[in-house]
């Protein structure tokens, strides 16, 4: 039941600097940028998919080239990231190795990746199931109507929530509850998340 990263680190990391400080409609116009101009196309199951890219192929790509894909500030993020993956100054299996408390500093020290990108990271990379102290802004309404029917609860109050509730897997269980949103979505009209998604 718990999560597997479908992802290497390399390609977790590119998806949440896709996500941040944008709608979700926003994050799938750049991440379909990249992949057009980056990643290479294969049929499967009667559909053709993308696949991703090397980070050399990022490493040797201009700035100003991945501002043209609409990426804004990300472009210097994933080029930075693509970077230091091409020259061998990240391994994620190295990292794997890490006590969490320092995998969680080095985590942070990733150019671009804040502290929500890193409980998520710690989360669905290095299944660390319990690390559960931030909740973004985008959460924090979705969850303040899912758990308490109201517009808008301080984070405070959801993370009260999960930790009493769900101690020891409080990450895991605000997964599953997210999960389980919008997975209902796939087959009901679910109006007040449709105006937060923005899709």
């Amino acid at each position: 039941m718990k999560p597997v990263a479908a992802n290497s680190l390399y390609e977790t990391l590119i998806i949440y600097i896709m996500l941040q400080n944008a709608v979700v409609r926003r994050s799938v116009q750049m991440l379909e940028n990249l992949f057009d101009k980056f990643g290479k196309k294969v049929k499967f199951g009667g559909r053709v998919l993308s696949t991703f890219w090397q980070p050399e192929d990022i490493h040797k790509a201009s700035e100003e080239s991945l501002r043209a894909l609409k990426l804004g500030y990300r472009a210097r993020f994933i080029k930075k990231i693509s970077s230091q993956f091409f020259k061998g100054e990240l391994d994620e299996f190295k990292m794997r190795e890490l006590p969490r408390e320092e995998l969680k500093q080095q985590a942070l020290e990733l150019y671009g990746i804040g502290p929500a990108s890193v409980e998520y990271l710690l989360f669905e990379d290095f299944y660390h199931c319990d690390v559960l102290e931030t909740i973004p802004p985008w959460e924090q309404k979705i969850f303040s109507k899912l758990i308490f029917n109201k517009k808008l609860v301080s984070d405070k109050k959801l993370l009260d929530f999960f930790k009493k509730r769900y101690k020891g897997w409080e990450k895991l269980a605000s997964h599953y509850i997210w999960e389980d949103i919008f997975w209902k979505r796939k087959t009901h009209q679910i109006d007040w998340l449709e105006k937060e998604i923005r899709l």
